[in-house]
């Protein structure tokens, strides 16, 4: 192996808003640099400020033509880089896929797959990913699931089974996330006399092409409200996700892929009511984990919830379920060292 690994991709600062690419990426980088891996890391982001970075990359990719290479970005920025990469000649490399769209674009012909080939190792978060690449020729192809540093589990504070269920939404708020099913849901199960029985929260960014109907859709629903943000960077509010007892996570975004969020919820031991889309029935085992509802239908999302709101017994043991699987999913316990040999990264 050459001196120093080059590592691509977006990176976050730590106390500001980060994206799933950008926060995987800055755990990613920190395990590999803790286990001993010589790292010099190329901040895309960084580069998207600044010319003198992007051809600063370029010269670092010219030079070291036969070092190890990383790449961890979006699938059309991967795409490039690693067209970049074939034509200089650089063949050590592993692609570490961010989100779900790829395998997609490859099998919709949207991306040659001549580019990615030439990787040596390329990683997906899911199995029903690896199978589509294999489909498409691809021979290179492991599985590992998302991860991040767990440093605590929560104690669960449910006692009083009479109690309304809080149920809680923590990502990006779009309509692709599936929020307006949500609101939906909420409508159905009102008009059922539930509205004193559950709450939903949201926590999150909301998009600005959705804001307006986002905001017309929960004013009507007084047991629904937005929170602002919950960062989880600050471990302290991992107390907080835990206050609630089941996470909704609807979504039908064209790029999902392991969301992170999926740990978060597990760690603080919330099952998960998720649409079957992209890699969420292999993270979510139904009714011990999280209950799988079918994509963009709100009578069967507001059933699922109705489940959970009349047998509080049952959120209890399935959040007990969801804070045992929370460990699978730690940094260390993905990111391993005999996971390095295989990549030859030591």
């Amino acid at each position: 192996m050459s001196k120093h690994v080059f590592f691509i991709g977006p990176l976050g600062k730590e106390g500001g808003m980060i994206g799933g690419d950008s926060l995987k990426n800055l755990h990613l980088t920190r395990r590999l640099q803790k286990l001993s891996v010589p790292l010099r890391v190329i901040d895309t982001n960084a580069c998207r400020q600044s010319l003198w970075k992007t051809l600063s990359a370029i010269m670092q990719m010219m030079l070291h033509r036969k070092s190890k290479f990383i790449i961890s970005a979006s699938s059309a920025g991967a795409y490039k880089l690693l067209k970049a990469m074939r034509f200089l000649g650089v063949s050590d490399i592993i692609y570490w896929v961010v989100g779900g769209d790829f395998p997609n674009l490859l099998i919709s012909n949207v991306l040659s797959i001549k580019p990615y080939a030439n990787a040596k190792h390329i990683i997906v978060e899911g199995k029903r990913m690896e199978e589509t690449l294999r489909i498409c020729g691809l021979g290179n192809v492991m599985t590992l699931p998302n991860f991040k540093p767990i440093e605590f589990v929560p104690p669960k504070k449910r006692t009083d089974a009479s109690l309304p269920v809080r149920f809680v939404f923590l990502s990006r708020i779009a309509e692709d996330k599936g929020c307006s099913y949500i609101n939906k849901a909420a409508g159905i199960l009102n008009k059922k006399g539930y509205a004193s029985s559950y709450t939903i929260d949201y926590y999150g960014s909301i998009a600005d092409v959705y804001k307006d109907r986002f905001t017309q859709e929960t004013d009507a629903l007084p047991n629904v409200e937005y929170k602002g943000f919950l960062q989880l960077l600050d471990k302290s509010n991992y107390e907080v996700l835990a206050s609630y007892d089941a996470m909704l996570f609807p979504t039908f975004f064209y790029g999902e892929g392991f969301a992170g969020i999926f740990i978060d919820a597990f760690i603080a031991g919330l099952p998960v009511i998720a649409t079957d889309w992209s890699l969420n029935s292999e993270i979510v085992r139904d009714g011990e984990t999280g209950i799988i509802v079918e994509n963009r239908n709100a009578e069967k999302l507001a059933a699922a919830m109705e489940s959970l709101i009349l047998s509080p017994e049952k959120v209890i043991e399935m959040s007990k379920a969801c804070q045992s699987e929370c460990m699978n999913y730690d940094t260390c316990h993905v990111v391993t060292p005999d996971l390095l040999k295989r990549l030859d990264l030591t």
